[in-house]
């Protein structure tokens, strides 16, 4: 599992681990450029080469205080969601047998949101 670390320059530090994704669809992390200078985008690769799944997981990190994520963490759930509800729509096109599952997760590690997506349906937690 990821570790995170404090990162006091931006107000969220965002990691992205998609390594269950072919390396020439990995392009999720990319996407949450669109909330802004005040995110840093970092992404975490585990050492692990890719088969073909049924079932693709992306994980997201939110770094930072507790009091940060009540405070504009639903911004940054729903952003997020979004984006990857937008990109696993798209993804499925080429491979709509699988299901894509995104899971956020807290500064405690704790599980914030999840999402998956089949050709026909998205259901989130």
């Amino acid at each position: 599992m990821y570790k995170p670390s404090y990162n006091a320059g931006r107000m969220f530090t965002i990691v992205v681990d998609d390594v269950d994704l072919p390396r020439d669809e990995r392009d999720f992390g990319a996407r949450l450029e669109a909330l802004g200078s005040d995110y840093e985008i970092q992404f975490y690769v585990r050492k692990a080469e890719w088969i073909p799944k049924a079932i693709e997981h992306t994980r997201v990190f939110i770094e930072d205080h507790q009091a940060a994520i009540g405070a504009i963490g639903g911004y940054v759930l729903k952003t997020v969601g979004d984006i990857f509800k937008t990109w696993a729509v798209e993804r499925l096109k080429r491979a709509p047998a699988n299901t894509e599952v995104l899971t956020i997760y807290g500064p405690k590690e704790e599980v914030l949101k999840k999402i998956a997506v089949k050709q026909n349906s998205v259901q989130e937690e």
